[in-house]
């Protein structure tokens, strides 16, 4: 008994934040933060969007900890800028996030980011953090299922509203240049983009459960966005021991540098006659491996 780890964090999930493979429970073993009763108890903030996030972390009197979901920090490096009518008028009062705040998370609080770029960025605004992907997903229900083929299967998903974030308008060009891949669009709205060559699916917006399922046999998890976490479509990706791309740098996973690159790295998917065990198993042991997991203790 002296050698088991009792998970005592709270976990405060952005309201912001959407929708994730699965809860914080199930996956660190974190307790739903509730400030009456744990105001004096260690505690991750997941996302930091609004002030009310910010407000959060700065009235929390115990251990403090923040894991930033990628766009937070845009959000914050552009002046604390929102949709929201008050929240715009706050930023243009203070010129960006008030200092009691700015300073409540920058000398209070352990910082984890999910990737280089991200620790880059908040190292420019005086914050320094540590390296460590997260995936909030039951990492058994994604045992490797790679199968090779001669026509690859590559997939992206985005959100309504969002669609040239995620690289929908740029796959036109690069579904055009590989005629002999297939490439699955997940999400978004297929209205507003016209005229796809026929090795483009458009799935829509469907249950996580059908695309787990779809995904499974398939070669490549694309990730197009130039901002970005650790995102949920690359952690299945290289789990399933496929061989994902991603715009951004991350350890055992190539990323291109320019258009010609990612059409070099996508065209060589057909060679891929085996499963990307090396990369699946760097990540089986580096994710989650936070204070507040029970993964931390393994």
């Amino acid at each position: 008994m002296d050698n088991i780890k009792i998970n005592e964090w709270c976990c405060r999930v952005a309201p912001s934040l959407g929708e994730l493979e699965s809860t914080h429970q199930e996956v660190w073993g974190t307790k739903d933060y509730n400030y009456k009763e744990d105001k004096y108890k260690s505690t991750v903030f997941f996302g930091l969007y609004d002030l009310r996030d910010y407000l959060s972390v700065w009235r929390h009197r115990g251990e403090k900890a923040i894991l930033w979901a990628g766009s937070d920090i845009e959000n914050l490096i552009n002046g604390f800028v929102f949709n929201d009518g008050k929240l715009r008028l706050i930023s243009r009062l203070f010129g960006g996030l008030p200092k009691f705040l700015m300073d409540s998370i920058k000398y209070d609080c352990q910082h984890y980011v999910e990737d280089k770029d991200e620790y880059q960025k908040l190292e420019r605004i005086g914050i320094k953090s540590r390296i460590i992907p997260s995936f909030l997903g039951k990492i058994s229900d994604f045992p490797v299922s790679y199968r090779p083929s001669a026509t690859p299967n590559v997939y992206i998903s985005g959100h309504q509203g969002r669609e040239d974030e995620y690289g929908f308008g740029l796959l036109k060009e690069i579904a055009i240049k590989l005629p002999d891949l297939i490439f699955h669009i997940y999400g978004g709205e297929k209205q507003a983009y016209k005229d796809y060559p026929d090795n483009v699916v458009w799935h829509g917006t469907i249950y996580k459960e059908e695309f787990n399922r779809e995904i499974k046999n398939w070669q490549c998890g694309l990730r197009l966005n130039k901002s970005d976490g650790f995102s949920e479509i690359t952690a299945k990706s290289v789990l399933m021991g496929q061989y994902p791309i991603t715009y951004l740098d991350y350890p055992m996973i190539p990323h291109f540098k320019d258009f010609d690159n990612l059409i070099e790295l996508l065209s060589a998917l057909k060679d891929m006659d085996k499963p990307n065990y090396q990369a699946r198993d760097y990540y089986f042991l580096h994710l989650n491996r936070y204070p507040w997991s029970f993964n931390y203790a393994l």
